[in-house]
């Protein structure tokens, strides 16, 4: 399992979904496959808790593959941004390029 931030597709939700506990329309909690294809499916936002480290010279951050690009190449990204392999495996290409969307101002961390 890997830890992700959740944001809900209802702004300021506050309950329990898929065993999740939200507060104020976000989440912080370490998911399953099945929990994060369900995320997934349903218009959550995620991306993983721990920020990757700050690129250094040496080693620049990943650049965000094509949507067109195969879903190995997302599976790869998604990992290399801190995601759990098995759960980006779990996902079509198409849900990984959703989930590793920048986020917009809107969508601000609430606490």
């Amino acid at each position: 399992m890997a830890r992700y931030r959740i944001t809900t597709p209802v702004v300021d939700y506050t309950g329990l979904v898929a065993d999740v506990a939200f507060a104020h329309g976000a989440a912080e909690a370490d998911l399953t496959a099945s929990q994060v294809a369900y995320f997934s499916r349903h218009g959550y936002r995620m991306r993983p808790a721990e920020a990757p480290q700050p690129a250094t010279d040496t080693e620049p951050a990943p650049e965000r593959p094509a949507k067109s690009a195969s879903k190995a190449i997302w599976v790869s990204y998604w990992v290399a941004l801190g995601g759990d392999q098995a759960a980006a495996e779990a996902l079509t290409r198409d849900q990984l390029a959703d989930l590793t969307t920048a986020p917009t101002s809107s969508e601000g961390d609430k606490q």
